[in-house]
């Protein structure tokens, strides 16, 4: 088995915490491969069964972006502040190892979105977002008018300060801020949340996950940008059209000890920490 390890060289520790991992991993025979956070190749995606993202959700999101495109499972360890993705908080490593060498863990699978844009009448793929694609606008004081369509049927214009397109995984994210719901793990909807609308009664709307849906700029709109996971970074022009579906690949979560997403939801968005009978 080999092993890739992407280190968020910012976080405190991450220098001492990769060296132990791989240590620990090395000492079981396993061929380990490092990269920094933002390194896009190597041999880290090209020769790892396994990759560990040691830093925060930010990481971990953009580690398993490259990974999803490989099917190569992704495990966090959490360095970070909320990490809702990563599963250790700076757990036992060597038991952590030991766990991962024996098989003795589970896949999770996760959907997630291939965005494309389609301009001049060509379909270009932009990226696949694990947690969200947000249209908005570039310049603050502007305002986006934005065309949302759902399989083909017109659903609204929005006005105000965009659009999010979210999975699941995506819905304690940047959704959840702009009043989305909760969606447990299992449900691979899409959630559609308008940011700041002008429209009164604008909701999130939940889509199937066979839904395709489209997002066009009207003529009023100015300087429109696509941001994927908080770090792709597309201008999308007045004659483009955003379009976000269902990828056929899936995002794998390796898990040891699955956290209970309820007490997640409590714990790391809400800040409880006892249960309902203390």
């Amino acid at each position: 088995m080999n092993v890739g390890i992407v280190v968020n060289e910012n976080k405190q520790d991450a220098a001492g915490y990769s060296a132990r991992l791989a240590d620990a991993f090395r000492k079981k025979g396993v061929l380990v491969f490092f990269a920094g956070k933002h390194e896009d190749s190597g041999d880290v995606y090209e020769k790892s069964d396994i990759i560990i993202s040691i830093g925060g959700d930010g990481t971990f999101l953009r580690v398993a972006g490259r990974a999803v495109k490989r099917n190569i499972p992704v495990f966090g360890f959490n360095l970070g502040t909320i990490g809702f993705l990563t599963e250790f908080e700076k757990g036992s490593i060597d038991a952590t190892v030991e766990r991962i060498c024996s098989g003795d863990y589970k896949l999770e699978e996760r959907s997630v979105l291939d965005v494309s844009v389609v301009r001049d009448g060509v379909k270009n793929f932009i990226g696949v977002a694990i947690n969200d694609a947000v249209v908005t606008r570039e310049v603050i004081a502007n305002t986006c008018h934005l065309s949302l369509n759902v399989n083909g049927a017109y659903v609204g214009t929005y006005t105000g300060d965009g659009i999010i397109v979210a999975t699941q995984t995506g819905s304690t994210a940047y959704s959840l801020s702009a009043g989305g719901p909760i969606i447990e793990p299992g449900n691979d909807v899409i959630l559609i949340t308008p940011i700041c609308s002008q429209k009164m009664g604008s909701r999130t709307i939940v889509a199937r996950p066979e839904s395709v849906v489209s997002i066009k700029p009207v003529a009023k709109s100015k300087k429109i940008r696509l941001i994927i996971d908080g770090h792709i970074d597309e201008k999308i022009d007045l004659s483009d059209t955003l379009i976000c579906e269902c990828s056929e690949k899936k995002m794998k979560i390796l898990r040891i000890d699955p956290p209970n997403f309820y007490s997640a939801v409590s714990g790391k968005l809400f800040g409880e920490s006892r249960t309902a009978e203390d």
